[in-house]
């Protein structure tokens, strides 16, 4: 009897002391968070918090006990009972991310407190023309993040070009001098900082050294195209790429992008930058020379030697009266700036001769003999400022006057030229 006394006394005590336990436990509030600085941070992850409040260190906390935005930590410190650093996850969304703090006595969640930040953007850039060689010219690039909630300095590039000397103005503005480009080219331009990664394709272009001259696109390496100047005649010169388009005949449309066609009869926008066609049309685009009249595009077509309109959108051709053109070949076309529009082709005997041509009717003028060696080859042709320039394969450019018929050679190209435009700011 004594011995179950005892027994029973001691269960007493046992139950007496896990009574007392769990009442000690009802009352531990468990973790608490009032405060996290800073109250931010990137969406790649990565950086330090400090989560203030109470509990932390009775808390039992282990590594992978705090909770941003509803991923894990990697890296959670317990500082004191008052305060916790942690090395937040990369996050799903910018804005506001719950923080959950789970210990061994409870748990906390914080709304509020703690947000991603939003990745920069870029809403504008000015200017958006800069002219080659000159590094003078200062880009301003208008947007948000690039100041504000620990950006830090801000690496700037221009396709894959770092550009030096960023001066941040504030957080919706940046600015830099433009480096050196490739004629034509509108590099993607792309700011990356401590919160994040933006890019934007077509900001500005890089301008011809003149505000006008002629475009020449050549067929053979070492060169893409060659820019001449008829006031200066200057030139210069964009180096082909691999696997660059070798066009026939390239026309420029109302905003300012060339059009061409190339070997393999596609008709499509000029990449200056890679120097092959996007948005290219379906169907077989055979035309040795293309002209813009106005909002008509008027072309001769090999295939059905007719001359005839042109539906951008398709590619499609749509011979303009009955016409047929003459046998074989050296086809151009030009209009004049009183809207006049001439053609040349060669007959059988390799005689080469210019008309003109009704754009309505589609009938031909009186054929004007040419003036030359013999060797007269004409790719295309275009009027500056009055004179028909032609691109003949052996001497070069040339000039044509279309009442005698008499050609001049102006100035010999790198390569063979197929194509050519009318260049103007």
């Amino acid at each position: 009897m004594m011995a179950s006394a005892r027994i029973a006394v001691v269960g007493r005590w046992w139950l007496i002391a896990g009574l007392m336990a769990s009442a000690v436990a009802c009352t531990d509030p468990g973790p608490r968070v009032a405060e996290v600085t800073p109250a931010y941070g990137p969406l790649s992850g990565g950086t330090r918090i400090r989560l203030r409040g109470a509990g932390f260190a009775d808390a039992g906390l282990a590594r992978d006990r705090v909770l941003v935005g509803g991923r894990v930590a990697p890296l959670v410190v317990t500082v004191n009972d008052n305060a916790l650093d942690v090395i937040i996850p990369p996050g799903q969304r910018a804005g506001d991310a719950e923080i959950l703090v789970v210990g061994s006595h409870g748990s906390a969640i914080a709304t509020g407190l703690f947000h991603y930040s939003t990745p920069p953007t870029i809403t504008a850039v000015s200017p958006d023309r800069v002219m080659v060689g000159a590094t003078t010219t200062q880009v301003v690039v208008s947007g948000t993040g690039f100041l504000d909630e620990d950006a830090g300095p801000p690496a700037v590039f221009l396709g894959d070009v770092p550009v030096p000397g960023v001066i941040v103005d504030s957080d919706s503005r940046l600015r830099f001098f433009a480096p050196d480009g490739a004629m034509m080219t509108e590099p993607v331009l792309t700011v990356a900082n401590q919160r994040g990664r933006v890019s934007t394709s077509r900001t500005f272009r890089y301008l011809p050294p003149a505000a006008r001259g002629l475009w020449l696109f050549t067929d053979s390496d070492p060169t893409f195209a060659v820019f001449f100047d008829p006031v200066t005649n200057r030139q210069a010169t964009i180096p082909r790429r691999p696997f660059a388009a070798r066009l026939t005949t390239v026309v420029r449309d109302e905003a300012g992008d060339y059009w061409a066609v190339d070997r393999s009869r596609r008709f499509g926008r000029v990449n200056w930058q890679t120097q092959q066609l996007d948005e290219v049309r379906s169907g077989q685009a055979w035309y040795p020379t293309m002209i813009r009249s106005g909002a008509d595009y008027l072309a001769l077509s090999r295939l059905l030697r007719r001359f005839g309109r042109v539906d951008p959108q398709t590619a499609d051709f749509t011979p303009i009266g009955t016409t047929q053109l003459p046998c074989c070949g050296s086809y151009g076309l030009a209009v004049d700036d009183a809207g006049v529009t001439y053609f040349t082709t060669r007959s059988l005997s390799g005689a080469i001769t210019i008309s003109t041509i009704d754009p309505v009717t589609g009938t031909p003028g009186t054929a004007v003999p040419t003036v030359n060696d013999g060797s007269l080859h004409v790719e295309e042709m275009r009027f500056f400022d009055g004179t028909l320039y032609a691109v003949d394969p052996v001497a070069g450019l040339i000039t044509i006057d279309p009442v005698t018929g008499v050609t001049t050679v102006v100035t010999s190209v790198p390569g063979r030229c197929h194509a050519m435009e009318l260049y103007s700011l």
